[in-house]
């Protein structure tokens, strides 16, 4: 029984496959950017059936020539033809365009499709549920089903373990094909129509006017893209005569041939790491003007408001639904925005002393919450506000998403969530959100696998937006900092910053690049900069009395200067040899240039395409590496296949010797790796233990230092930054960018004491003797040539390629494990001495009224003299646990994976039929090779 998925998500047509066939078979993280089907066969209850699942074929610029190609490639996959169209639909997003759409879709495979449809509606919350609709006449779903003559079944994707629900379908299904007399639909031919896509010219997107994708990268990309699509069509060729195989010999390996089926799976799963591009800036300096003009969506990120919010992380990237815009607002929980409120009215309360800073913040965000006057009431009557119940349903369900054709109509829908207004107090719900990640269609070429996250650089007093802030930080493999060119090289802000987040970006996390981008550079007066600089016009090589060159000429110089100054601050203020990071990039952008349709800069003078190219590197690498990856598991399993014709005698005494001397060299391999994991954990156990009797001298010190009222400042108000100081767990961004981080302050000894050493070990860039990565690359099993005592070399040569594909993906795996532990190694030390100041935050945190800035002075030294020869020992210990708990691991991944494919690999006689795949490893290497052109 064939069965194809049609539907207007490609993710949730995935899922319902899944379902069905009881496995993990589809992809449901990622939609797929070429237009083809997948296939998979499988059994229910016995049954042998075959689900085909259709792309995205909803897309409102999919041509009619497009959509008669990927229907032909549907039909291929599902010949002789399909017995059932399953229409996997969300009730809560199903329009009448939708209707008119599946309608034609259907029509293109034939006229009677109609009579072998069944609706399913898919929910992933039983509470959700509900069947009203399918009898409402006006509703688009509820005539959908009608006119499939109500054949209609819900799918509850909480319950994947509930069985009765396929059961159920399959009954519908038995059903439908005896009133079709149990025959296959005939489809009529496809042909290519001319025409546009399904939906009226009116309702259809307008496409950019800017042209982003160079014509050699189209024709790469169209190249790659054919070439995985070919390959994708000879593995399924292959997948199939497999299966055919195994069903006529009932004598197979069932472990054997499921070991071969997950690989084939997973050829079909990507497993791409985003590259994420952090981009810091203060509010003004043109952060989101810069990234839509990156993005060539001018009114994608609200901009031109000198009231924009500071706080919200702003995440973008290529989205799944290819015809939205899609931004999830992720809240803070209810809990912490409570416990927040009652800090921000104690502040507030205060009448002397006051920290101007942290009350004007403060009113801001009750103000932005509960309207004007807000700031007079209790915290009772606020939770009593009717404003409170629109955003506490926000807080409960934790997330929100928001869906528009336009982006223009995404970023109004947005602005409550990320700016502060005066005209709307009381409808804004900054205070509240942590995250706002926003997905655009039409941006494969730049961000199908890049992330930019606009990262706030002003200060905060919610410790889940700081812990939020940290954790992004980490995630980025590079750094923008954004600053306006008028003060680009003396902005302390933005230096603060970097300054204060070095250490978790680069040891602590993946960072190998900073970037400094001078924005605003048409903002500028020839005459008044001249005479600032006493330049004339020979100076500038100016030829003529043209007020256009003037300005051209000036900004030009202007922007050499700014480069320079800031390469040479960069370096001075940073050492960035200690960072291991070599440059520091500077562009010199003008956004507001590059988006004119008349400018006076030509497109170059605003280095926006200069960035672009940045952004289509990375992502064309990303791209290229999972292209390779899947031509080598290809190979690798296509070679395992090839052995079937040799299982004759002599071959298995072949695979006997050549499993006797693979496992002899794992053993080896092993044992060198745990020799070095020893010396490794040795090594940098000294240098804590230094780190540690360092820490212990400077604790009262490091103690005084940031609890004290800063020089040149007097007493009043200190009480309240210490009093945030403590409620935020030892953690104070203020809105200049300045940091007061206390534990970080107490972990700084040990930190120099092992970032030489965990550089060595953890490098983000290049390779060490000592690196972790480059240990794991070394190590290799299948590093050998079989060349003399083997009867048959060929054979045992396909082995050894398949060995090789399984050892490479399993380093993948390694590799990205390492990366993610490596940030929790780094972090271990700060955490552990959080966790140990946690009861002297509190305590000091009580102490209120008459001298409470000495009280809490007082606890915090005390807690710390306390605790100074046991936290720092604990932080230790519990970074030794960490590493030798990531490296001991790897070793037992390394051979349990190993073992395992050799035995299947190297089994006698696993293969009870001969299968010649010699012609589609030949058309793979073909098409690899068009690949790496």
């Amino acid at each position: 029984m064939r069965l194809v998925l049609l539907g207007k998500n490609e993710l949730d047509n995935g899922r319902v496959g899944n379902l069905i066939l009881g496995r993990d078979a589809f992809q449901t993280e990622e939609v797929c950017e070429e237009l083809v089907s997948e296939r998979v066969r499988g059994k229910v209850k016995g049954r042998p059936i075959t689900v085909i699942k259709t792309p995205d074929l909803f897309h409102p610029q999919r041509t009619q020539p497009e959509l008669s190609e990927a229907v032909k490639k549907c039909l291929d996959q599902s010949a002789p033809e399909p017995h059932v169209f399953l229409l996997v639909l969300q009730p809560d997003s199903f329009s009448e365009e939708d209707r008119v759409k599946v309608k034609a879709i259907l029509n293109l495979f034939s006229d009677e499709a109609m009579n072998y449809t069944i609706v399913l509606t898919t929910f992933r919350s039983v509470q959700h549920v509900s069947t009203a609709y399918a009898s409402e006449k006006e509703d688009p779903l509820g005539l959908i089903i009608q006119e499939c003559k109500m054949r209609h079944q819900i799918f509850d994707e909480v319950n994947r373990s509930d069985k009765s629900q396929v059961l159920k379908l399959f009954e519908k299904i038995d059903k439908m094909m005896e009133e079709n007399g149990r025959r296959h639909l005939t489809c009529k031919e496809v042909g290519v129509k001319p025409g546009g896509s399904l939906l009226p010219e009116s309702k259809q997107k307008a496409k950019r006017g800017r042209e982003s994708d160079p014509h050699k990268d189209k024709e790469w990309k169209k190249k790659r893209t054919g070439a995985i699509q070919q390959a994708q069509k000879v593995m399924a060729q292959v997948q199939h005569g497999l299966e055919e195989k195994i069903i006529n010999h009932a004598k197979t390996n069932t472990k054997f041939m499921n070991f071969i089926r997950d690989i084939m799976a997973d050829l079909l799963k990507k497993t791409t790491q985003k590259t994420t591009i952090g981009v810091f800036g203060k509010t003004g300096d043109g952060k989101s003007s810069l990234i839509n003009a990156i993005l060539d969506e001018e009114e994608l990120l609200p901009t031109g408001t000198v009231e924009a919010c500071t706080s919200v992380i702003i995440q973008v990237e290529a989205g799944a639904e290819k015809d939205q815009y899609t931004a999830t607002i992720e809240f803070i929980s209810k809990e912490a925005w409570e416990n927040e409120l009652k800090s921000l009215l104690d502040f507030l309360a205060e009448q002397k002393e006051r920290d101007e800073t942290i009350c004007t913040m403060a009113e801001e965000k009750i103000e932005a919450l509960y309207g004007t006057n807000a700031t007079g009431k209790s915290f009772d009557e606020l939770m009593k506000d009717d404003r409170s119940t629109s955003f506490e349903a926000m807080l409960r369900l934790t997330t929100k998403t928001i869906s528009k054709f336009q982006a223009s109509d995404l970023s109004e829908a947005i602005k409550p969530f990320i700016q502060h207004s005066e005209s709307d107090l009381g409808g804004l719900y900054w205070p509240i959100v942590k995250t706002v990640k926003i997905k655009v269609p039409d941006h494969k070429e730049l961000l199908q696998n890049i992330v930019l996250v606009d990262l706030p650089g002003n200060g905060d007093c919610n410790q889940t937006r700081d812990e939020m802030w940290t954790s992004k930080l980490r995630e980025c493999t590079a750094v923008w900092v954004v600053s306006d060119i008028n003060r680009a090289a003396s902005d302390k802000a933005a230096w603060e910053i970097l300054k204060s987040s070095m250490t978790d970006m680069v040891q602590g996390g993946s960072c190998t690049g900073i970037t400094f981008i001078c924005t605003k550079t048409d903002n500028m007066e020839p005459e008044s900069y001249m005479r600032s600089k006493k330049l004339n016009d020979g100076d500038l090589q100016i030829t003529a009395d043209n007020e256009s060159e003037r300005k051209l000429k000036c900004i030009q110089h202007r922007n050499n200067l700014a480069k320079k100054r800031i390469e040479q601050t960069f370096e001075k203020q940073f050492q960035l040899q200690k960072y291991n990071i070599k440059k520091c990039p500077v562009f010199t952008v003008s956004s507001v240039q590059f988006c004119l349709k008349k400018p006076y800069l030509k497109q170059e003078d605003t280095e926006i395409p200069r960035l672009r190219e940045v952004l289509r590197i990375l992502n064309q690498s990303n791209a290229k590496r999972v292209v390779s990856q899947y031509f080598t598991s290809a190979t690798g399993i296509l070679s395992l296949i090839q052995t079937s014709k040799d299982n004759d005698e002599e071959m298995n005494r072949d695979k006997t010797k050549l499993h006797y001397e693979l496992r002899k060299k794992l053993d080896d391999g092993l044992n060198c790796l745990r020799a070095d994991r020893l010396k490794s954990s040795f090594e940098l156990e000294e240098c804590l233990s230094d780190g540690v009797n360092k820490s212990e001298m400077k604790c009262a010190e490091i103690t005084k230092k940031n609890v004290a009222v800063p020089p040149g400042k007097h007493g009043g108000g200190h009480h309240q930054t210490l009093s945030a100081l403590c409620r935020n767990k030892g953690y104070l961004r203020s809105k200049d960018g300045k940091t007061r981080d206390l534990n970080k302050s107490l972990a700084l000894a040990l930190y120099e004491s092992i970032n030489e050493k965990f550089n060595a070990l953890f490098p983000n860039e290049g390779e060490t003797t000592e690196s972790v990565w480059k240990k794991v690359k070394d190590f290799s099993v299948c590093s050998i040539s079989v060349t003399e005592g083997y009867s048959n070399r060929a054979a045992m040569t396909h082995i050894l390629r398949f060995l090789k594909a399984e050892e490479a993906k399993l380093k993948q795996l390694i590799y990205r494990e390492i990366a993610q532990k490596k940030k929790e190694i780094y972090a271990s030390i700060t955490d552990t001495i959080k966790e140990e100041m946690l009861p002297g935050y509190n305590k000091a945190e009580e102490c209120v009224g008459l001298k409470s800035m000495m009280a809490k002075q007082s606890v915090l030294k005390q807690h710390t003299e306390s605790l100074k020869h046991t936290m720092f020992n604990k932080s230790k210990n519990r970074m030794l646990f960490s590493f030798r708990n990531l490296t001991k691991p790897i070793e037992i991944m390394l051979r349990e994976k190993l073992v395992e494919a050799m035995a299947h690999a190297l089994t006698e006689s696993n293969f009870p039929f001969s299968m010649d795949v010699s012609a589609q490893m030949k058309e793979l290497e073909r098409l690899s090779a068009l690949t790496d052109k």
